[in-house]
């Protein structure tokens, strides 16, 4: 495409500054400014041809850059300046930032201090912190897109993802420069999806600090789609930087592929960066305030309607985070001071100080993946002191993960009962209790959680959940609607309004549904649940195409989810487009393979069509997934179906 000399009648083009398959960024002139300051401008063309999906699109990304206007003017962030839609062209234009992208520092190869790489990570998570309280993560962040500025020195955030570029391998681009081939070092793709949107960000940056403290280049740092991707980031830490090891396990759980060691918020890092401080030796020191509690992050559960309608729960896994523990140090005003006290008192301490530093070793052995280790490191500590309630948490965590879902729910209850007055213990064990199919018990945490701390809001997203499970969804609209009004993030209410959505849907009041689910898109722009979810409402509306946009939409953002591929390929049969539900469904079974609702469907449109054998092969394989999670229902009507089919084909000539 010829470059207009003038976009939206302000904004002249100076030069292209990089292109890729979907986006070309320009440096310009902005006339609307008497100064005439240089810009840069995001030009996006879209994937899309279809004249209602392009609009639904282009919505998409308007309401994303305003969500990032919303923010403010910060220093630390590239201004906002202007969004310009023409037909199929978006263009995002930002002010120029005057500088060098930290790319080129990385470039000198040389190594850096402890200090300088805390350093970093402080002035980037601080960064970090501020867009996600407001609801946004960057989603595109490597080191091409952090630029020194020229004149003040600080680091400047620049060019935020706005939708997922799924025809290339990389989703970035250079932000003054020219963009850079290694990108992808720094950017989870949609296949590693168990990295969420603030968790892509926290490894972006934290991948950028092991370049700095190693001196390596961005070919030479590991990639994520290595099998020993984690083994190889450890050695390279060990081998080629200086960081001390609690800086290490850091950085180490900023990449892990474990989503639940990952942290879940920009500013829990920043307590665990805060955590370490200089001690006389040179050692690091803990200090005594424990890591807050993790806030929501996202997950899929199943929803009372068969046909994958997806809630969110409050958080990823059963379990709290693991929670720092003194370190107690003991030098000669108070060794006297406990003489004088007793003998026993001073025999106590040594004894404290094993089990700390037990419990320590053990959360370093899990965020190196060595979870046999952590385990028998708690298992002494618990052996010292069989009620030490946070060790028992642990040992609960790394139990479930081992598949020991009985002695997980004993260590947590013993936890429980030596600190009955913890609102995150009842609520760990409601969680893990919820996986295990007990609703009433889950419900009965919940409930205990939140007569410990009524301002509990996941507790009353979860306990919202387990409700609908069980078919209360009137209870479930009470817990959402409690976690709506007390939620002060923008993450949290979201979460409650996606869930209170597909309640209200489940008892009737479609109109309500709808506004809950476009309350969550709104505040969360960039999710694809939210719109999989309103595309659901939608279909049930009989809005088939409204549905169908929604469903692209998500699509567009998450590419690597079969779920709104399934929606749509239903809807898309409902309006009788059989071509387009056919490659909806292949797709959703590509994706998943062991997606039965899909395997179904398809097994009656390839009976739709006269294809009589795949139609057959399609729902055994459904009979044989139902039959194996004694779904004996689902089984009868595949065997039903299959019946027809085998007295269709056996009277065909």
């Amino acid at each position: 495409m010829v470059v207009k000399r003038l976009i939206d009648g302000r904004f002249q083009f100076i030069r292209v500054v990089s292109t890729k398959a979907y986006t070309k960024t320009y440096l310009m002139t902005d006339h609307g400014d008497a100064a005439k300051p240089k810009c840069i401008v995001k030009h996006l063309q879209l994937p899309a041809h279809n004249a209602i999906t392009l609009k639904f699109l282009n919505d998409l990304l308007a309401k994303r850059v305003n969500l990032l206007k919303r923010m403010g003017d910060h220093d630390a962030i590239a201004r906002n300046l202007a969004a310009v839609q023409e037909g199929q062209d978006f263009y995002w234009v930002r002010n120029y930032v005057p500088g060098q992208p930290l790319l080129t520092e990385l470039a000198e190869g040389k190594p850096r201090s402890q200090v300088e790489v805390q350093a970093f990570l402080v002035e980037g998570l601080t960064v970090l912190d501020l867009i996600q309280r407001h609801g946004i993560a960057h989603q595109n962040l490597h080191p091409n897109n952090l630029i020194r500025h020229r004149d003040q020195g600080h680091l400047v955030l620049v060019d935020f993802g706005l939708i997922q570029d799924t025809a290339t391998p990389e989703a970035g681009i250079a932000a003054n420069d020219s963009t850079d081939g290694t990108v992808s070092a720094y950017l989870p793709q949609p296949q590693h999806r168990q990295y969420t949107r603030f968790a892509a960000d926290h490894f972006a940056l934290g991948m950028i600090a092991v370049q700095m403290a190693t001196g390596l280049t961005s070919e030479a740092i590991p990639r994520l789609s290595q099998d020993n991707f984690f083994a190889q980031v450890k050695l390279q830490l060990d081998e080629c930087s200086t960081l001390d090891e609690p800086l290490k396990a850091i950085l180490l759980r900023m990449v892990t592929p474990q989503s639940e060691s990952q942290f879940h918020q920009a500013k829990d890092i920043l307590v665990a960066l805060a955590d370490l401080s200089p001690s006389p030796g040179g050692a690091y020191n803990f200090r005594t305030d424990p890591a807050p509690m993790p806030q929501s992050q996202e997950n899929n559960a199943m929803a009372p309607e068969r046909r994958n309608a997806s809630r969110v729960e409050a958080t990823q896994t059963p379990f709290t985070s693991w929670q720092r523990q003194p370190r107690l140090w003991l030098v000669g005003g108070a060794a006297v001071a406990l003489l004088a006290i007793g003998g026993i008192a001073l025999l106590r301490v040594p004894q404290a100080m094993r089990v700390n530093n037990l419990v320590q070793r053990a959360e370093t052995a899990k965020q190196m993946g060595q979870k046999n280790d952590a385990i028998n490191y708690l298992n002494q500590a618990i052996e010292l002191k069989p009620d030490h309630s946070d060790a028992l948490a642990r040992r609960s965590t790394l139990l479930w993960e081992n598949g020991q879902s009985e002695a997980a729910l004993q260590d947590i209850s013993n936890a429980i009962r030596a600190q009955p007055d913890s609102a995150p213990l009842y609520y760990q064990r409601g969680n893990l209790r919820f996986r295990l199919g007990d609703l009433q018990g889950a419900i009965a945490d919940y409930g205990d959680a939140l007569e410990r701390q009524d301002t509990y809001v996941d507790a009353h997203v979860n306990r919202g959940s387990a409700r609908a499970e069980l078919g209360d969804e009137e209870g479930a609209v009470q817990d959402y609607t409690a976690a709506i009004n007390l939620a002060t993030d923008p993450e949290s209410k979201a979460v409650a309004y996606l869930n209170r959505c597909l309640s209200l849907s489940n008892l009737g009041d479609q109109a309500a549904a709808l506004s809950d689910c476009t309350e969550a898109v709104n505040l969360r722009p960039n999710n694809s649940l939210a719109y999989e979810n309103r595309g659901l409402v939608k279909r049930r509306l009989n809005d088939f195409q409204g549905a169908i946009q929604d469903f692209t939409i998500a699509i567009q953002i998450n590419a690597g989810s079969p779920e709104p591929y399934y929606n749509r390929g239903l809807t898309r049969r409902d309006l009788g487009d059989l071509a387009g539900a056919m490659i909806d469904f292949n797709q959703t079974i590509q994706l998943n393979p062991s997606h039965p609702f899909a395997y179904y469907d398809r097994g009656l449109l390839h009976k739709e069509l006269g294809d009589l054998e795949s139609a057959i092969a399609d729902l055994e394989t459904v009979a044989s997934a139902c039959l194996d999670v004694s779904r004996l229902g689902c089984f009868d009507d595949a065997q039903y179906q299959l019946e027809q089919l085998r007295t269709a084909l056996g009277e065909a000539p």
